[in-house]
């Protein structure tokens, strides 16, 4: 049996019903902020527009991640300093797909995304420090931990530390 391909397909309004589906499972949202959950379709659908927005001007791009034809997850490559060349990299999966690997393919997608289509030199990406999942990902995408960052947000009614992850592509 052929393994199916990861795909990215640049998100669009009618992605944001899989979008907020993804984002109220209980599961998913203990390792997201909060303010990044979009609770409603409405919400979800006012991400993508801001998202197209972004992308016309060269500042972000998200995407809807496929294995095969099925949505799985999310990619965000955003924050992009043309000057510096350099951007900031998110990803979410569906959490009846974790544990298969597809995580670190999805990372790799939008680094290969990154340094390729973008033409950008560094990629920097936070995860919550008690997400081993995460920090894992990124480490085997050639992500370097600078350091955990005290109180890098507010979430829930309280700050929240982030681990900091650089790679220079090369």
């Amino acid at each position: 049996m052929a393994e199916k391909k990861l795909s990215l397909q640049t998100a669009a309004e009618e992605d944001a019903e899989f979008i907020c589906k993804m984002m109220l499972n209980k599961e998913y949202q203990k390792h997201y902020l909060e303010r990044l959950l979009h609770k409603s379709v409405e919400e979800a659908k006012i991400k993508i527009r801001e998202s197209e927005r972004d992308a016309k001007k060269g500042k972000g791009f998200f995407f809807i991640v496929l294995l095969g034809k099925k949505k799985i997850g999310v990619l965000d490559i955003y924050k992009i300093n043309s000057k510096d060349k350099r951007a900031s990299i998110g990803y979410g999966i569906m959490n009846e797909e974790w544990g298969k690997g597809l995580g670190t393919k999805i990372c790799a997608l939008g680094v290969k995304y990154a340094k390729n289509n973008l033409k950008l030199h560094t990629l920097e990406a936070t995860a919550d420090p008690n997400n081993e999942a995460s920090r894992k990902v990124l480490e085997k995408n050639g992500f370097v931990l600078l350091g955990t960052v005290k109180d890098y947000y507010f979430d829930r009614g309280k700050y929240t530390d982030r681990d900091l992850y650089w790679k220079v592509l090369e």
